[in-house]
């Protein structure tokens, strides 16, 4: 189980989520160090997924993964806010398990607070893999909707950077995801647009103390 180091009543600590950890797994720690240090710069204690580590001796994959489900959750619960990285992971939306952890800590009664490295709306992510060949290349676009043969899918165009039971949550905390536009390389490294999310969490969080 994961326990925090005693910190000042007023420190509080931060779940660092993002598919970040799907990096190999030097370079995701190393990612981790530097969002730590940043966090600590402003006043949070941080916590990242990688800080503890399956036992994987004798273990099914099957086993792992819910070592590494419980892991997180465990340290989700001693958090007392997220800051989580929305940036499009393997599609046009956001990483599914971040996803999850987002609307883990919501039901939580936790603040949320997120960021992205890609700064367009989604609805034009959608639109532009429609027309360029992407996960739905056969589908063509036809303003707010996607037409495939005789069904037709609305796609949402709320000016949001991703679904909205995935940004909402950020602004039921009092925030903005922050977005950021960073080359494709470094989409999931680039950590502007982080900082400036750890910033805002200790203002709206300091405005409700």
């Amino acid at each position: 189980m994961y326990e925090t180091q005693k910190l000042p009543v007023d420190t509080k600590t931060v779940y660092l989520a993002g598919p970040e950890v799907f990096l190999p797994e030097d370079q995701a720690k190393a990612l981790g160090a530097r969002k730590k240090v940043i966090c600590r710069r402003h006043g949070f204690e941080p916590v990242f997924p990688l800080d503890l580590e399956p036992d994987v001796a004798h273990a099914q994959p099957h086993e792992v993964a819910m070592q590494i489900f419980r892991i997180c959750t465990a340290m989700m619960e001693r958090c007392d806010l997220v800051i989580a990285n929305m940036t499009p992971f393997r599609g046009v939306s956001m990483d599914v398990g971040t996803a999850i952890e987002i609307g883990f800590m919501l039901a939580s009664g936790k603040p949320v607070f997120a960021y992205t490295n890609v700064g367009d709306d989604y609805i034009d992510r959608v639109s532009r893999a429609s027309r360029s060949g992407g996960s739905r290349a056969v589908l063509e676009v036809e303003g707010p909707f996607l037409a495939e043969g005789d069904l037709a899918l609305s796609v949402e165009d709320f000016g949001l950077c991703d679904n909205l039971m995935c940004e909402g949550p950020v602004r039921l905390s009092g925030g903005e995801v922050v977005r950021y536009s960073a080359q494709a390389e470094n989409r999931l490294t680039e950590l502007a647009a982080f900082e400036e999310c750890v910033q805002q969490a200790r203002q709206v969080l300091g405005q409700k103390t």
